[in-house]
């Protein structure tokens, strides 16, 4: 009996003995818990602008059709599809059916006749063939649309303007177009167009770019930016430095309490620039605040955190 009291007893005295063991148990395992490997950044004071950024349509608003004046027969050469042509320049020759069958054609050099059947169709102003409807040898009867002829010096953009925004745009406005492989134009609000869309609720612009035009067909959607306010000085962070949940209405940073701890800190974020950063327009960081802008995803409020060496 006193040998099995002595069995049960031995552990709780040993344990007695040395009550510093669950304190150092608690103390390695706190040092293997993982700690976050982050980056840090700092604010900065840029020059930022409110901007409006709508989408546009590439058109070219002046048109030429050029059609027959007579019942007849296209002759060679027939133009092609993206020819240029200047304004009074002949793109189409025609002969009418009954020069053809009087084979007037062959006897043009006789000085007492003054019909020879030929009849040439001039371009009304310099452009481009947009399309060509008719070919050599072609039937065509009086009226009918041999090809159509762009003015390229008209090229522009149509733009449009929610009605809830025509505050913020006006004729001779600046703007930045953005077209779709990268390149960004200046440009620069041209006209009003009178009408507005019944459905969508939106005004109609044109916008062209400042310089020699691009040369792009028509419906090629582009992005058109435009100034809102002045540039004026704010303090922005690097983009992935800022949060946000699934909804995208709640928005925050993590601040480096200390060298080891990050909190979570709300913000009402502003316009993006270029380059990256965003505008932080509340609460107000000074210079010596140390955000995380790597490895700050996820984390909770108050976390663990290593700097990265």
């Amino acid at each position: 009996m006193t040998k099995h009291l002595l069995f049960i007893f031995l552990p709780l005295l040993i344990t007695a003995c040395n009550p510093a063991a669950p304190a150092e148990e608690a103390d390695t395992e706190a040092a293997v818990t993982p700690r976050a490997v982050v980056t840090v950044g700092r604010v900065q004071t840029d020059t930022v602008t409110d901007v409006l950024e709508l989408r546009a349509v590439s058109a070219y608003p002046a048109k030429d059709v050029l059609r027959a004046t007579v019942t007849g027969y296209v002759l060679a050469p027939a133009p092609v599809p993206g020819q240029t042509v200047r304004a009074g320049q002949t793109v189409f020759t025609l002969q009418t059916k009954e020069a053809r069958t009087l084979h007037l054609d062959q006897i043009t050099g006789d000085p007492k006749l003054r019909f020879s059947g030929i009849i040439r169709i001039p371009s009304p102003r310099g452009g481009v063939l947009a399309t060509v409807d008719k070919l050599a040898g072609d039937y065509v009867q009086d009226g009918e649309q041999l090809a159509m002829v762009y003015d390229q010096s008209r090229f522009g953009f149509v733009l449009d303007v929610p009605v809830t925004q025509l505050r913020y745009v006006r004729t001779g406005q600046r703007c930045r177009i953005t077209l779709p492989d990268g390149r960004v134009l200046p440009g620069r609000v041209a006209e009003v167009l009178p009408a507005a869309d019944l459905a969508a609720q939106v005004q109609r612009y044109t916008v062209r770019s400042v310089g020699p035009a691009p040369q792009l067909p028509e419906n090629v959607t582009v992005t058109v930016e435009l100034d809102k306010t002045a540039p004026y000085p704010a303090t922005t962070l690097p983009r992935s430095a800022v949060l946000t949940d699934e909804t995208q209405t709640s928005f925050w940073v993590m601040r480096l309490l200390n060298d080891s701890t990050a909190v979570k800190v709300p913000v009402q974020p502003g316009q993006e620039q270029p380059g990256g950063r965003i505008e932080i327009k509340s609460p107000r960081f000074s210079p010596q605040d140390r955000i995380l802008v790597t490895g700050n995803y996820g984390l909770d409020d108050t976390a663990a955190v290593k700097m990265e060496r």
